[in-house]
């Protein structure tokens, strides 16, 4: 299933007003052109018809999979991502676009910008799992940061492109980094990390540097 409507917005370089597409639940396995659009970075912008301005459009959207056994919202506020976690902790309930495509016990995850559901869905594609990629990311960060004394890491990203599994770094001052994702790292970091990275406090989690640092910092 996809849910969408049509809403109008202005263009902030021309003012022109213009209709968008806007997505509120996207089916990767049902809905796979709308799964292409967010992967190539083209379901959250729109040209300008007047002036031909590229847009960003920023919403939330819930996308599943059922076929990755994925659930992952996407939202901006604060207060909406309390509000997920705090009804998981209460209802132990699902919330889903389907009853019957979703497996109760999903992956689910809140993500706070494209980007990051981009690197979600192509995480699962590549059937690894993100907890022990976020801790690979960390190892990579640091093993880049050390040749740079002048400049620090400020993002890292899983992608996969053509086939070939690899982290991209971006440092503050706009320099970017590619390496080769090995396997054998993520083989290893599992082995030391897996047991502790699938503790199941929440179903709903918020899977990122951060939990990554605090995780590895309590062992």
């Amino acid at each position: 299933m996809a849910m969408r409507n049509k809403i109008r917005i202005k263009c902030p370089k021309c003012l022109n007003p213009y209709d968008v597409e806007q997505w509120s639940a996207v089916n990767g396995d049902k809905n796979p052109q709308q799964k292409l659009k967010i992967l190539n970075d083209t379901l959250f912008s729109a040209s300008c018809p007047k002036c031909a301005k590229e847009n960003r459009l920023g919403y939330p959207l819930l996308y599943s999979d059922p076929k990755q056994n994925i659930m992952i919202w996407l939202v901006f506020d604060d207060e909406e991502v309390r509000h997920i976690t705090d009804y998981y902790k209460k209802s132990k309930t699902e919330i889903s676009e389907d009853s019957d495509d979703v497996d109760p016990q999903c992956r689910q995850r809140i993500v706070r910008d494209s980007d990051r559901l981009r690197e979600k869905i192509m995480i699962f594609d590549s059937g690894f799992d993100d907890k022990i990629i976020e801790i690979a990311k960390l190892a990579y960060a640091q093993s880049a940061q050390r040749k740079l004394p002048n400049d620090k890491i400020a993002a890292a990203f899983f992608s996969n492109e053509n086939a070939e599994n690899r982290i991209e770094m971006f440092t503050e001052s706009g320099s970017a980094f590619v390496s080769k994702f090995s396997r054998d790292i993520y083989d290893q970091l599992e082995d030391k990390y897996g047991g502790k990275a699938s503790y199941a406090e929440d179903r709903v989690y918020l899977i990122d540097d951060v939990w990554a640092l605090n995780l590895l910092r309590s062992f």
